[in-house]
């Protein structure tokens, strides 16, 4: 291996100053190039509309364009949801709660107001129905028309 030399590494850039310089040939020198292309028109006409892209006009004009479609898809999808999307109207109210109530005293239970836990009627796992001698039962002939919903 010479001194000087090395392996494995990248070599030094061209110095453009040492280079020798590129010398066209004499026939190179003298041609002149066209002016005219292939169809005979100058090379460095004018573009039509005088711009290499879109007018700021036409820009707008197209997400104007695409903006009113949007809305036009979504808008119609919400309104054709909003017409179509109907309960159905042949059910009948079948749940026990939806109809008027003909006895008085399952009319009292089902209004009767809620009951604070820290009563003894309103603390969870009490029987249900409440039992006709408790304190919580509704007047009744068990528990000889005393008791009240609130307990006391």
């Amino acid at each position: 291996m010479a001194e000087g030399r090395r392996t494995g590494g990248r070599s030094k850039p061209a110095n453009i100053d040492e280079l020798e310089r590129f010398e066209p040939s004499e026939e190179a020198k003298r041609h002149v190039p066209s002016h005219v292309d292939a169809m005979g028109q100058d090379k460095r006409r004018q573009v039509v509309g005088h711009s290499y892209g879109p007018t700021r006009r036409s820009q707008i004009m197209f997400f104007a364009a695409v903006a009113t479609v949007a809305v036009v898809v979504v808008g119609g999808w919400l309104v054709l949801v909003g017409l179509f999307d109907k309960p159905p109207t042949h059910f009948k109210d079948s749940a026990p709660w939806s109809t008027t109530l003909t006895n008085a005293q399952l009319a009292a239970e089902q209004s009767a107001k809620p009951v604070a836990p820290s009563s003894p009627c309103g603390e969870p796992g009490n029987e249900y129905p409440v039992p006709p001698e408790s304190p919580c039962a509704p007047p009744s002939k068990a528990n000889a028309f005393q008791g009240n919903s609130s307990g006391q």
